[in-house]
């Protein structure tokens, strides 16, 4: 492996990965809508994910497309913000798939971002999902799902492997979601959000990095995958570990779900991001021997520390 293109892959999770990738000697292409930034890893080229430019010719002859191109589903669900968050996952993959189809060499894989909230909503005792499971869950962030990996299984190309990482909750110390529940768990904010019974299916960031490079060698993976560390856990228990790491004395205030609902709208966020129930693991990942570097939170949050 010579050269990976990482379209989208100027944030948190791309650049994590195009760090790993550069350290072992491999070029990194950055397809990004600006310019690089300080500190940026990798040669950034500027697409605007919809239309063909002098972007495409980065792909012929690479080895690998990794996609994670989206806007940000941290925001008010707007009808705004609604279009921008499907459509900027649907063009881009559409605009990807059509240019692999022209090319004389297209990369032998093509990784596409998804979602591991394609599934129903699993509380309870009731077993996890897994890619066996059916991605007809109903809402807003599940039709999403439907529509970016039905873009992106609509085009074939004969030696081209696909895979669709269904993606869930990223843990890593400087950006997503994690360091903002680690600053609330400082404040004494870190009791339960909601019922507290809600499942959280997450993945550390080194974890996440060692699975894509897991699926890049593994040539006989491909469709959907589940990118989720193997042992889900309850809101509640996963505050329980944030406090025992970050909380002064232990100690941190519940937010029910009424007030998670009013906290969204002052943090311009969404509420289901926190009350939806995600209980997902990986049989494909299982199966096929993948061995997590950080399989349990408290490990996971050891290191973060």
């Amino acid at each position: 492996m010579k050269k990976v293109v990482l379209a989208g892959g100027s944030g948190f999770l791309g650049q994590a990965l195009a760090k790993s990738l550069i350290n072992d000697g491999i070029e990194v292409v950055i397809l990004s809508r600006s310019n690089a930034t300080i500190g940026s890893i990798g040669s950034f080229v500027v697409w605007d994910a919809q239309s063909k430019g002098d972007w495409t010719k980065e792909l012929d002859g690479a080895d690998v497309l990794i996609n994670l191109t989206g806007r940000s589903v941290d925001c008010r669900y707007t009808e705004e913000n609604r279009a921008l968050i499907l459509n900027s996952r649907v063009d881009s993959t559409r605009i990807l798939g059509e240019v692999i189809t022209e090319l004389k060499s297209p990369p032998k894989l093509w990784l596409n971002a998804s979602t591991a909230t394609i599934y129903n909503d699993c509380r309870g005792t009731l077993g996890p999902h897994d890619e066996e499971s059916e991605g007809n869950a109903e809402g807003f962030s599940e039709e999403v799902g439907r529509a970016w990996e039905k873009a992106f299984f609509e085009t074939e190309r004969a030696g081209v492997r696909q895979i669709a990482m269904r993606i869930s909750f990223v843990l890593g110390p400087d950006d997503g979601a994690f360091p903002v529940l680690q600053r609330f768990a400082k404040l004494g904010l870190g009791g339960a959000q909601g019922p507290g019974s809600q499942w959280m299916s997450w993945l550390h960031i080194d974890d996440w990095v060692g699975i894509v490079r897991f699926l890049i060698e593994k040539e006989s993976i491909s469709g959907a995958v589940n990118l989720t560390a193997p042992n889900p856990i309850t809101n509640a228990g996963f505050m329980r570990e944030m406090r025992k790491h970050f909380a002064p004395w232990g100690i941190g205030l519940p937010a029910p779900s009424f007030a998670v609902h009013i906290g969204a709208v002052f943090l311009g966020t969404a509420p289901e991001l926190i009350l939806k129930s995600r209980k997902v693991v990986s049989k494909v990942l299982k199966e096929n021997g993948y061995q997590f570097k950080y399989p349990n939170l408290k490990s996971s949050l050891q290191d973060l520390v």
